[in-house]
């Protein structure tokens, strides 16, 4: 693959986006879906697909109102038709295939759900229910303060994609990592690894282990809220210094082992933040 400052032809330019693993993987997917919907040995090669996909450019510039007319005789456009014979092209481009089938989320009336977005948060719900129950919760700050609580993780429309209920204490054993992070990696469990996801929480969850954790075993980024005492340590202006700045004033430590970086930003108080993908800057008024 070419360096940016090697680009001099738009070939150049088309291969620092589209490398060989990429037209490697095309390839085979486009071969696979041929055997697949009918038992057909395509034998696409990589070179045949440099020229497939070169005719599909030449299309997309000058354009007929039929495929076919590339061809025909007395308006027949050389550049396409001495690079490919129409049926082969035609047999290409209906067998043309980039994802691997196998890896796809099955389909189905919650298919809208099975793709989750990018930005999820976990947060306790109150489900609202005052019958007798021996887990029922009271949450004064809750609309509903009465009901059966549960962790939920949901996207940014407000769909749900995972809960755990809570069935009161000692229902579940806490492991050394407390009990937020627990939930945490309960609720992630189901998620893609390594798929840039971003994830939020509040300071019951937000620990310096499990930013490390989510962004080094699952490929989430994440941030959140962080008690002063969870901070491992981390040195940052006084409450009275930055009091004295005013509002909007801000401190952050980075910790290069666990990739983490810390924020201490004062509104009418201090406020702690930790992350793994963002930091101090960009600076913007709220």
């Amino acid at each position: 693959m070419p360096h940016y400052d090697e680009v001099q032809t738009p070939l150049d330019l088309f291969r620092m986006f589209i490398t060989e693993d990429i037209l490697s993987n095309i390839v085979d997917q486009t071969n696979l879906n041929a055997m697949r919907k009918k038992n057909l040995a395509l034998k696409l090669s990589l070179e045949e697909l440099r020229r497939f996909l070169g005719v599909q450019m030449l299309m997309s510039i000058l354009k007929l109102p039929a495929i076919k007319m590339y061809w025909e005789n007395g308006i027949r456009y050389s550049p396409v038709a001495d690079t490919m014979s129409r049926d082969r092209f035609i047999s290409l481009r209906s067998f043309f295939h980039i994802c691997d089938d196998t890896l796809m989320i099955p389909k189905g009336r919650l298919v809208v759900i099975n793709y989750p977005e990018e930005i999820q948060s976990i947060e306790e719900q109150m489900i609202p229910f005052k019958g007798t129950i021996g887990f029922r919760q009271y949450l004064k700050d809750k609309p509903h303060s009465w009901g059966v609580k549960v962790f939920t993780r949901a996207g940014i429309s407000g769909i749900v994609y995972d809960i755990e209920i809570y069935t009161g204490k000692g229902a579940v054993e806490i492991s050394e990592l407390g009990q937020g992070t627990d939930v945490v990696l309960r609720l992630v469990e189901n998620m893609p690894r390594f798929m840039n996801f971003k994830l939020f929480f509040d300071n019951f969850y937000t620990g310096i282990d499990l930013i490390h954790k989510l962004r080094v075993e699952y490929g989430i980024e994440s941030c959140g809220t962080i008690r002063s005492n969870r901070m491992r340590g981390a040195v940052l202006d006084t409450d009275a210094n930055m009091k004295k700045k005013g509002r909007g004033s801000v401190d952050f430590r980075f910790e290069r082992h666990s990739e983490v970086s810390v924020v201490k930003w004062y509104d009418n108080k201090p406020v702690h933040l930790a992350s793994s993908y963002c930091a101090v800057t960009p600076i913007d008024k709220v």
